[in-house]
């Protein structure tokens, strides 16, 4: 499996992950992400980030995560929850987010 560059936005960071990982443990594990979470479970939409690239490298958004994305006016193929995205790989080797802000 090829390894997926990751980028968070506003904070700059870029960091390699494997397919399979999830986004909540890659920014745990690089909290300079400075993604903000508070529930981590699909409840509160804390953790929301704008898929600028690569969103075909993510998984599908679940009934938990389309709810909360509704709640906000958002859909699955531009904003994504950190707390419920893994990485799938594909062709995909770059992903891009940038934190919501509200």
């Amino acid at each position: 499996m090829s390894r997926i560059r990751i980028r968070f936005e506003p904070s700059g960071v870029e960091v390699d992950a494997e397919p399979g990982e999830a986004i909540m443990d890659i920014t745990d594990a690089n909290p300079a992400a400075d993604v903000p979470y508070s529930c981590r479970a699909a409840t509160c939409g804390t953790c929301r980030v704008e898929v600028l690239e690569g969103a075909d490298a993510l998984s599908h958004a679940d009934e938990f995560e389309l709810e909360v994305l509704d709640i906000f006016g958002d859909t699955p193929d531009e904003v994504r929850l950190c707390c419920q995205a893994r990485l799938i790989g594909g062709e995909v080797t770059k992903v891009t987010l940038r934190v919501c802000e509200d």
